[in-house]
């Protein structure tokens, strides 16, 4: 008996820590730039089951949750609180001191607990609006409820790798 659930506690010590590291590159003039102009998404929606039980000749429905968010949205937000201006649209005078961050999904694998949970990958890229040198890098993955909270939290695990790098 002992074996068994030291095999439970093992294998759930274990099993939750199946997200891959974050990784970034940001190189030295990072911190140059003033503006950033981000690349439009579209929202991500994702939800919990929903459960419908019957008691006494009445239908209930229990659980569930909808979450949606905007990716384009969440790194605005992010963005304005590191004191980076964000832009509308690209303006021709101030592209040497712009960046034009994009975003990407890179793809889901199961994770977690008995691997019940989906892990969703994305990547985010800092480019330079004049050269369209890469300035920084990110990749990260997470999982939460929903595909919302899966990109909402990689999201912040990528850019805060990226802002934790020492200022040159």
């Amino acid at each position: 008996m002992k074996k068994i659930l030291f095999f439970f506690i093992a294998l759930a010590a274990t099993a939750c820590s199946a997200l891959k590291p974050t990784t970034c590159s940001v190189q030295p003039n990072f911190y140059k730039y003033r503006y950033v102009y981000i690349m439009p998404t579209g929202s991500v929606t994702g939800s919990t089951e929903v459960h419908t039980y019957k008691l006494d000749n009445t239908t209930y429905v229990g659980g569930g949750v909808t979450k949606t968010t905007n990716p384009a949205d969440l790194m605005s937000g992010y963005l304005m609180q590191k004191g980076f201006t964000v832009l509308p649209q690209l303006d021709q005078t101030k592209l040497a001191e712009t960046l034009v961050l994009s975003y990407g999904e890179t793809g889901q694998r199961s994770v977690g607990f008995l691997w019940l949970f989906d892990a969703t990958s994305i990547i985010v890229q800092f480019r330079d609006a004049q050269t369209n040198d890469l300035i920084a890098t990110a990749e990260s993955e997470d999982y939460g409820s929903t595909e919302a909270d899966n990109i909402r939290y990689a999201i912040t695990n990528a850019l805060d790798a990226i802002f934790a790098q020492p200022r040159y």
